[in-house]
């Protein structure tokens, strides 16, 4: 039997330029990825060209440490909804080019104040990066709007594979490039120059083969929309079935993102790990992470709903960061890293699903923006806090995040009313 033209064309506008979209989220992914390994062995060594003087005290490094990765999530927080509301109105593509050329040049701005001891510049420049930082909320917002249903948690799923899969090899390379103990020319300045040329290049592929989605503009009859992040949570935060996701999302993030965050401070700390090792363990997580989106996404959710799945992996995430914090060999990681990142991948995939099911067509950049936008302020709230709590222990932000990871899964199950779609 013959396929109806009609649905084979309709078939092809919605899946052609997704590739693009998967490529794009590997390369910015990658960028920031070369990265992570550098920065908790820049701010917690005393010697290896640190940006501190050899006589601070651990204390205050991981002060500093948590500040600057708390200001990448502050950016974040404002960023995420201004952008996402911009890009359903503008389209995606424009705001895009110009988010991935701001992370670009904030990459080239701390290269240069590593080598001229300009700690506020680090600073600052981590919050442009993170108010730029919406690569991924309008990858998954162009996603939405293509597919529906369990197509769209599997395509969701792609992207989250995109994004481990440059965790795979981007830390290796990265913590690599960092560590002078692994080559004579490696040096943190370099690390975050190789990341802003990727930047840079991903703007450019962004001009030029980035899907064209339609701007939505405002609502016939609608009202006009407050500009500003506060008012963008004002308005989600209005809608019943939207907020308590809103609310499950903070808490769950709060966990993942004490491992993407701390787990580094974690093994430097602890095991005094140089920037090439810790970039090592971060990549093995990942490779559990790109199986399990590969493998399990999709018959994971052909059994399950995305609130059942994810409330599931919130439970296993808690539990095994408890246990993460117990063992005294760093070889013990081997076991439960990999257990840690197949967790994480099953509990963000269907996370974002759910969110995005509670959306509206129309708002799924809005939508998305603003959830991306709590769960990163929950990030920068941690890196602040956690930053003091390492000074005191390495552990405590782990356990912090295990609990924030198990309070997701229980408001996901006193909330089992179904979520209403959310009007733009």
């Amino acid at each position: 039997m013959a396929l109806d033209p009609m649905l084979s064309t309709s078939a092809d506008a919605r899946t052609g330029g997704t590739t693009i979209i998967y490529a794009l989220v590997f390369l910015g992914f990658f960028g920031g990825a070369l990265v992570s390994p550098a920065l908790s062995p820049m701010f917690l060594h005393p010697v290896e060209n640190g940006v501190l003087p050899e006589g601070t005290s651990m204390a205050r490094r991981a002060f500093l440490l948590g500040v600057a990765m708390g200001m990448m999530r502050l950016g974040e927080f404002f960023g995420s909804p201004v952008l996402g509301r911009l890009s359903d109105r503008l389209g995606r593509r424009t705001v895009l080019a110009a988010a991935m050329g701001i992370t670009g040049l904030g990459n080239f701005a701390i290269a240069w104040s590593i080598g001229v001891d300009q700690i506020w510049l680090i600073v600052l420049s981590q919050f442009l990066i993170g108010f730029s930082g919406v690569l991924l909320v309008l990858a998954q917002a162009e996603i939405a709007g293509r597919f529906k249903g369990v197509e769209k948690t599997r395509r969701f799923g792609y992207v989250y594979l995109a994004s481990s899969l440059a965790y795979v090899f981007a830390p290796a390379i990265g913590g690599h490039l960092a560590d002078r103990k692994q080559f004579a020319w490696a040096s943190y300045p370099l690390v975050f120059t190789v990341a802003g040329v990727i930047s840079i290049a991903c703007a450019l592929v962004v001009l030029w083969r980035f899907p064209a989605s339609v701007p939505q503009g405002p609502v016939p009859g609608a009202e006009t929309p407050r500009p500003g992040p506060l008012a963008e949570f004002s308005d989600a935060f209005r809608l019943p079935s939207f907020r308590t996701l809103l609310v499950v999302n903070f808490f769950l993030y709060l966990g993942i993102d004490f491992v993407f965050q701390f787990n580094p401070v974690f093994f430097v700390q602890k095991w005094s790990l140089t920037s090439s090792e810790v970039g090592w363990l971060m990549s093995y997580t990942s490779v559990s992470m790109v199986a399990t989106q590969w493998l399990l996404i999709r018959p994971v959710g052909q059994r399950l709903t995305p609130r059942s799945a994810t409330a599931a992996s919130a439970v296993v995430l808690g539990a095994l960061l408890a246990f993460q914090v117990v063992p005294d060999r760093w070889q013990w990681l081997l076991l439960i890293l990999p257990l840690v990142g197949a967790a994480m991948s099953l509990a963000t995939t269907n996370m974002s699903a759910l969110l995005s099911d509670t959306a509206g067509e129309k708002a799924q950049g809005r939508m998305l923006g603003v959830a991306h936008s709590i769960r990163v302020l929950g990030s920068a709230l941690l890196c602040f806090g956690g930053g003091v709590l390492a000074g005191f222990a390495p552990q405590y932000p782990i356990l912090i995040g295990g609990i924030a990871a198990l309070v997701a899964a229980a408001l996901l199950r006193l909330g089992s009313r179904q979520a209403s779609p959310v009007t733009p």
